[in-house]
């Protein structure tokens, strides 16, 4: 016990002696990849292969790949768009479906079961920082059919999906990676627009990320959703929601700032988190460990919810693989996944109104066979 609600970042490109440990030891549920983590295709894939033979029960693999600003892959798939370009443009729905072929063939390609994407957060008319193009529209079915159709694609290549960020924080004041965004919003409104994406497609995706907004019109403003009961297992039950709850990173600062590892940790886990993600400092995960072992055996209320989480991920996990065996086999070569990238960018940019182009995607392309290494953007972003 102990490592089943953990999902945890790992520090750079190989595994250290410590990471081994905890993965042989102890393996989390999951590990989720960050640019730091990438180098090469083949780089990526000897490191996935090592987590998952060394460790005791191989964990899930994530990984943040929206396309526009939150991409992960960005020196490995050069080009691929923000989620908001697809509604500025003709096809829009078949040109979404598409984009998640592509992310989830690179994925599977890359053997990463889960893309914590779509965005399925609701623009509103000045999206808050930290948002800027990442959803896709301003009201709620362009958001569903467009997310639903990503999801679609990402499922026929055999990658499982997960909407974020619950309860929306399209209305957010703030980025929380840095503090705290507030979504001013009642229960009224937000049951009409911002958790219809999540109840329309929360099915069909398995998988929801909690956000760190605070809503004060529902509970405590200074109390995150995903430390709030109301806002994450409350709410998640009022629309029908069976899957798992991944709270986002527990190291962004609005969270974070509110109380050690081990406090937010079993806050998280009574707030109705299923899976909790800590995705920076490694060193501090034996102490979690620990801990969350610990106080399910002093605690009768905590380990009931902590076997709850447990089985919900279980679920989870076995869907993951259910999407991989009902998928085709993965593409045979990296060459052959940046031809079919080529082939739906040149096709996307024909979809779209002509604008002026800073950098062409063809120049963005250069030297994608053989991508090169190094940072670009909120790498540490999830």
């Amino acid at each position: 016990m102990g490592s089943e609600v953990l999902g945890i970042g790992i520090a750079g490109k190989t595994l250290t002696d410590l990471e081994r440990r905890i993965l042989s030891d102890s393996a989390p549920y999951a590990i989720v990849l960050f640019g730091r983590n990438i180098g090469s295709a083949e780089q990526l894939r000897e490191l996935i292969r090592e987590i998952k033979s060394v460790a005791s029960r191989p964990p899930l693999i994530m990984i943040d790949e929206e396309g526009g600003r939150v991409d992960r892959l960005r020196n490995l798939v050069p080009g691929l768009p923000s989620a908001e370009s697809f509604c500025e443009g003709e096809k829009p729905r078949e040109m979404s479906e598409w984009f998640g072929r592509v992310i989830g063939m690179a994925l599977r390609y890359l053997d990463i079961e889960i893309d914590l994407a779509p965005v399925v957060d609701i623009r509103s008319e000045n999206a808050p920082k930290g948002l800027e193009r990442r959803t896709f529209g301003r009201d709620v079915q362009t958001v569903v059919d467009l997310a639903g159709a990503f999801i679609d694609g990402l499922h026929a290549q055999g990658v499982a999906a997960c909407l974020k960020h619950w309860p929306g924080i399209g209305m957010g004041t703030a980025d929380p990676h840095y503090g705290a965004t507030v979504i001013d919003a009642s229960l009224e409104e937000l049951l009409a627009r911002d958790l219809v994406p999540f109840q329309t497609l929360g099915a069909s995706a398995g998988a929801i990320m909690i956000g760190h907004g605070t809503y004060p019109q529902i509970d405590d403003p200074e109390l995150p959703a995903s430390l709030s009961r109301k806002l994450t297992a409350d709410l998640l039950e009022k629309i029908g929601f069976k899957g798992v709850a991944i709270s986002d990173d527990m190291e962004m600062h609005a969270v974070s700032d509110l109380g050690s590892y081990e406090e937010i940790t079993e806050l998280a886990l009574m707030a109705g988190n299923d899976v909790i993600l800590f995705c920076s400092h490694v060193e501090r995960v034996p102490d979690l460990q620990k801990f969350i072992t610990s106080r399910a055996k002093q605690d009768s209320n905590f380990r009931a919810q902590l076997e709850q989480a447990t089985q919900r991920a279980e679920r989870y996990r076995e869907h993951c693989e259910r999407i991989r065996t009902q998928s085709g086999a993965p593409v045979g070569s990296f060459d052959k996944l940046i031809d079919e990238a080529i082939r739906f960018c040149d096709e996307f940019e024909r979809t779209r109104p002509h604008r002026e182009v800073i950098v062409p995607d063809s120049e963005r392309r250069k030297g994608s066979r053989n991508p090169g290494t190094g940072r670009s953007g909120r790498e540490e972003w999830t």
